[in-house]
């Protein structure tokens, strides 16, 4: 089966979705399939599985948490930068750190 990609459209649902679960406070064993039923209101593609919909949670979670640490650092390196321009560095550091671009931000 070929793997379908990820858009920045189904990251964003992902992530609303997981929004609504971690503020609904249910039963942990059910987190993800409220993940999941949240996803398919906020149209993200049914073809996800709960499985899927993790996995990927994991990916933006890591890939978020790696530019947080390199905004701080940009942000306590140079006090003289807006945060378009702290954006913008950790943006350039990201991806020479890590050879891919970060694609959670606008």
């Amino acid at each position: 089966m070929p793997v379908i990609q990820w858009s920045v459209e189904e990251d964003v649902a992902l992530c609303e979705s997981w929004v609504v679960a971690v503020t609904n406070h249910e039963d942990k064993s059910l987190f993800w399939d409220r993940v999941y039923h949240e996803f398919c209101i906020h149209g993200g593609e049914a073809i996800r599985t709960v499985h899927a919909l993790c996995s990927r949670f994991q990916i933006i979670h890591m890939d978020s948490a790696r530019f947080e640490a390199i905004v701080n650092n940009v942000n306590n390196d140079d006090g003289e930068l807006n945060e378009g321009n702290i954006i913008q560095v950790a943006c350039v550091e990201y991806h020479t750190r890590y050879s891919s671009d970060f694609k959670h931000v606008t």
